[in-house]
Parts: C-alpha cells; structure tokens; sequence
C-alpha cells in the first residue's frame, strides 16, 4: 500500500485509470482495517469491540500519514478527499465486521483494557 501510495506517478497506474482513486482508497482502507482488527483480536487480551477500536485508529493513522507524506512526493498531493475515503473504507470494514461477527466473538472473554497495565503478581 506504502509503495502504491507514495510512488510519484502511480496516480497515473491503469488501477487509478479503471476503478478512480476514491474507489481505491475506500477498498484499501476497509482491506487494511480488517486485517488489523483480525490481527488484534488474535491476542488473547483483545475482545472484538477493543480490537476494531484499536485496528480502526491504526488504519486511519496509517491514511493521514500517507496523506502527509504525498504533500512532499513530486506529482502527488496532500487531499482530504483520499483521507475521507479511506475513512468511508474503515468504517464500511467495522459495519462488516459487526454484521459478520462469529457468535463466538460476541460472547466477552476477553481481559479488561484496565488490567492489561497491572503488574503480575509475584
């Protein structure tokens, strides 16, 4: 994503040309979100809802970065009408994966976001 993103002449790619920008960065977005929401919730101390918080912000940090970044990229520039989309993208990730979620998930198994800073005992 980081290569696409920040390559100077990759808005003139045949992908920007078939499917528009915008379109591209809602897909890549939601792609990106959902993998760090299934990456997240992988580890034991995580339910799902702490998961796609986390794996959200993460996405949407990743999207201004880039927009950042592109501001000093020849040919490229800095628009929040891309950061719009990428957010249009994660939230169409978290409504999925609300939708979508196992019956497993939905039960709360998971360890408290406060007690994850406690000291183990010794």
């Amino acid at each position: 994503m980081f290569a696409l993103a920040l390559s100077p002449g990759a808005d003139k790619s045949w992908l920007m040309k078939t499917f528009g920008d915008k379109i591209l960065h809602g897909a890549a977005f939601s792609i990106g979100a959902l993998v760090w929401v299934k990456t997240i919730h992988v580890l034991p101390r995580f339910s799902l809802g702490s998961a796609m918080a986390f794996g959200s912000t993460a996405s949407l940090i990743v999207g201004a970065a880039i927009e950042l970044l592109q501001r000093y990229i020849p040919g490229r520039k800095c628009d929040i009408r891309d950061f719009a989309s990428d957010l249009i993208g994660v939230l169409l990730a978290l409504l999925l994966l609300a939708v979508f979620r196992s019956p497993k998930s939905r039960r709360n198994t998971s360890v408290p976001v406060s007690s994850m800073f406690d000291r183990p005992s010794t």
